[in-house]
């Protein structure tokens, strides 16, 4: 405890001596901030050595006498997360980096040098960050096992030089050039271990209520992914946010017309209404999704209903819908809607019957071909059945007369309490209108519809 007091403090004191920024000419604000990045990396590399160092003095073999035991931690990680108050997943990425160029240990006691000993020299002097050595340890373990045991000790020299001069992105483009000469036939075994690597991992969901993902993809399966969101997103105009209004720190693109998305947001709708298809395809191809294959419970009170204010819930997670999002999946079918009373006493559990049958499915495709909503060019496999006349609010039929095809960007848009349109039947055809429209829709009104395969032939209704 000591120790640690003495080095914070040493730092305190280097820290009050220092002169303010806003008072350095331009020479002396890049001589601090090159002097700060240095002393930067020599803290990164006493904090994955301390993270080596608990992690192996709380291995499995140590038992009850191990580090983590004793405070009553699973394992290092866990024990190194709670010592640094940071997450699990950065104290993992902690250990891997330090173990690998922590020093070994022989069966004696004695100290061995560690696996990358001229990196783990570079490290600790400060010359090399950790981005800088991740990727040179990846790229060296990833051939380790077939490459020649000299070269790879001279990849190693050479890229641990090459570290000391240049950023991360030219780096990996040196350390590519080395991995394909340690191992110039490594391409099938390469492929084999990506693929291996690869994963999906849902987060946990977060205090308001949103859940984190991340995934690694094998390059067949990442050019597939590529070309889906590449393929939808071709034709739209896209516009460079402006700095100053920027919601983030870095300035991103929207959509320049229609409904203004971003691109991660226009990417994630184009992944989900692939998921959604997927998982309530039918059996013939050409009616699109019929009938889930999954279900989904959501609960709401009769009051909240009734006055369409409050909240539902979902099975399994924790965040709130609102009951405009409530009507919405009622009415694309996929869920059975719970009621409760005034006690919480489950008043009705409904059944997913509301749903378009096949053979309406397949009318309504004939019909739209794809999302009616105007300028919208999400094919019918991607879209979902809406009730014009809503289904529990209007208490509307489940019928192609009431039934129009929108993807789900849309369809959440048409059930939110703050969108200004509505969707209206006027003469068996389906139109779009402002809420306060009075009299029968006009012609700009009127939603698109397609034959299959054809691009849209109304502009927006905007």
């Amino acid at each position: 405890m000591e120790a640690g007091a003495s080095t914070r403090t040493a730092l305190a004191a280097a820290l009050d001596a220092m002169p303010r920024f806003r008072a350095c000419t331009d020479d002396e604000l890049v001589a601090e901030a090159e002097a700060w990045e240095a002393m930067g990396r020599l803290v990164d590399a006493r904090r994955v050595a301390a993270a080596a160092e608990i992690e192996l003095r709380s291995a499995p073999a140590r038992g009850e006498q191990g580090l983590a035991f004793g405070r009553g931690r699973r394992d290092g990680a866990d024990a190194l997360a709670e010592v640094a108050r940071v997450g699990l997943r950065e104290a993992k990425r902690r250990i891997a980096i330090g173990t690998a160029l922590h020093p070994r240990l022989s069966i004696s006691g004695e100290e061995l040098p560690g696996r990358y000993p001229q990196v783990a020299a570079a490290v600790q002097a400060g010359e090399v960050g950790l981005e800088a050595a991740r990727i040179i340890v990846e790229t060296l373990q990833s051939v380790r096992r077939r490459a020649d045991p000299e070269q790879l000790t001279a990849a190693e020299s050479a890229l641990a030089e090459i570290a000391c001069e240049v950023g991360p992105e030219l780096l990996r483009v040196h350390a590519e050039a080395w991995r394909a000469y340690l191992d110039p036939d490594g391409a099938e075994p390469d492929e084999d271990e990506r693929y291996r690597k690869r994963s999906f991992r849902l987060g946990r969901e977060g205090l308001d209520g949103m859940t984190p993902f991340r995934g690694l993809a094998p390059a067949e399966d990442a050019a597939v992914i590529r070309a889906a969101l590449h393929g939808v997103r071709r034709g739209v105009q896209w516009q460079r946010d402006d700095v100053e209004e920027a919601e983030d720190l870095e300035p991103g693109w929207h959509e320049a017309d229609g409904d203004h998305r971003t691109k991660a947001q226009f990417d994630f709708d184009t992944v989900m209404a692939l998921l959604r298809a997927g998982m309530s395809a039918s059996e013939d191809p050409k009616a699109g999704p019929t009938r889930p294959g999954h279900e989904v419970i959501v609960e709401t009170s009769l009051a909240d209903l009734d006055a369409r204010r409050g909240h539902g819930t979902l099975d399994g997670v924790t965040g709130r819908l609102s009951i405009p999002s409530v009507e919405r999946l009622a009415c694309g079918g996929g869920i059975r809607l719970l009621v409760t009373g005034d006690q919480g006493e489950p008043l009705v559990l409904g059944h997913a019957d509301r749903l378009f049958s096949a053979a309406q499915r397949k009318v309504l495709v004939a019909r739209f071909g794809g999302c009616a909503y105007p300028g919208c060019t999400a094919p019918a496999a991607w879209t979902e059945s809406h009730h014009v006349r809503w289904w529990k609010r209007d208490h509307g039929e489940t019928d192609v007369d009431n039934g129009v095809l929108l993807c789900s960007f849309h369809h959440h848009l048409v059930h939110s309490s703050a969108f200004r349109w509505e969707i209206r039947m006027h003469e068996g055809f389906p139109y779009l209108v402002p809420k306060r429209w009075q009299g029968p829709p006009e012609p700009r009104h009127r939603m698109q519809s397609r034959p299959r395969g054809a691009p849209p032939t109304q502009a927006t209704a905007a």
